[in-house]
């Protein structure tokens, strides 16, 4: 076993296992850091003995799930709904590797779900879980053999599904100047890209053109989730703002927008870019503006709306907004026209006429 002892510190076991590392420290005894190491190392064969055979434990497929999603940058939504799923699968099941989860059992704690909670809630769980499950699947069969919760149906609500409202223009403008001074340059660069957060997030300094007068941002919102290269033209006052931010920026953080937090994991600050929405100074600006709650991607719509309804060509439409399938925006869209108002409009300018010629 490898265990030392630090002056000041403490005991800290540290040992590999085909060619990784296991540690943890601080222990204040020997026995108790010799103990911790012989429960890790059953933990780490018991879980090699369960990739061997194409299982693994539930807990370590949900966090390899969970890392995943936010390495390639899924939304913080779906993030959180996967989170809070996983959480419930563990609660109900525990510590079982994930063969013991049959279609039944899945079937059950689903069942679960919906009496506790919703139909809704039930369904998000559905999604998300049969999501995961079904990607611990395609990685070479390395993980799992099965999906418990692939061909349950959905549940039946009763919850009509709500319409998203799109801000209009001069919304956009009282919840930016309701928002404090340092958070205005992002709001901006949002709402002037089109972008989803997670791109404005990652965007740094070399993906900003001045001379050109362009921004390159990444998505990997695509069937392969393979990082792809968009460029967005500068509007005037993207540039404005960009120019500011440049001017005043750090020179030693390459991101446009980073930010500086502590990790209780490595006990240590940490720079970094954005890696989550600014959710709760969005609800105090839509607050202090007087406006209806509207997500960061509601900033998208505004800006697909303006440019819909002033006559934009399609395909310009879906390059900036960075859809990599023409029907995506063409749905996207059609969420966004007042579609029924104008066919109603025609039905009732056409079915007039005879009554206009008796008159």
């Amino acid at each position: 076993m490898t265990v030392y002892f630090k002056a000041g510190k403490g005991y800290r076991y540290d040992f590999m296992v085909k060619g990784k590392r296991y540690t943890k420290a601080w222990f204040k005894g020997k026995q108790a850091a010799k103990t911790a190491e012989v429960k890790r190392r059953e933990e780490v064969e018991k879980k090699q003995e369960l990739e061997a055979t194409g299982d693994m434990a539930l807990l370590d497929l949900l966090n390899l799930r969970l890392d995943y999603l936010l390495d390639r940058a899924y939304s913080e939504s779906h993030y959180k709904k996967t989170k809070l799923a996983a959480k419930r699968l563990l609660d109900y099941f525990g510590k079982v590797p994930c063969s013991a989860i049959t279609r039944l059992k899945a079937d059950e704690f689903l069942m679960a779900v919906v009496k506790e909670r919703t139909p809704v809630a039930g369904n998000n769980d559905l999604k998300v879980l049969r999501a995961a499950f079904s990607w611990g699947m395609k990685r070479g069969q390395r993980f799992i053999q099965d999906n418990p919760f692939a061909g349950l149906e959905t549940f039946p609500s009763d919850k009509p599904k709500e319409r998203k409202k799109t801000p209009k223009s001069d919304e956009l403008d009282r919840m930016i100047e309701a928002a404090q001074p340092k958070h205005r340059p992002y709001l901006w660069v949002l709402r002037e890209t089109l972008a989803r957060s997670i791109e404005v997030h990652r965007l740094t300094w070399n993906r900003v053109n001045f001379e050109e007068r362009y921004v390159e941002l990444e998505t990997r919102k695509n069937k392969n989730r393979e990082p792809v290269l968009r460029r967005v033209p500068m509007t005037d006052k993207l540039y404005e703002v960009l120019s500011d931010l440049y001017a005043d920026r750090d020179p030693g953080k390459e991101w446009v927008f980073w930010t500086r937090s502590y990790n209780a994991e490595t006990g240590r600050m940490e720079e970094g870019p954005y890696k989550r929405g600014r959710y709760s100074m969005l609800q105090k600006i839509c607050r202090d503006a007087g406006v209806d709650y509207y997500t960061f991607h509601r900033f998208r719509a505004s800006g697909a709306s303006v440019m819909d309804n002033s006559g934009a060509l399609l395909p310009g439409i879906q390059r900036i907004l960075g859809h990599a399938d023409r029907r995506s925006t063409e749905i996207y869209l059609e969420k966004l026209r007042d579609v029924e108002r104008d066919a109603m409009d025609v039905y009732e300018r056409e079915s007039r006429k005879d009554d206009d010629k008796v008159a």
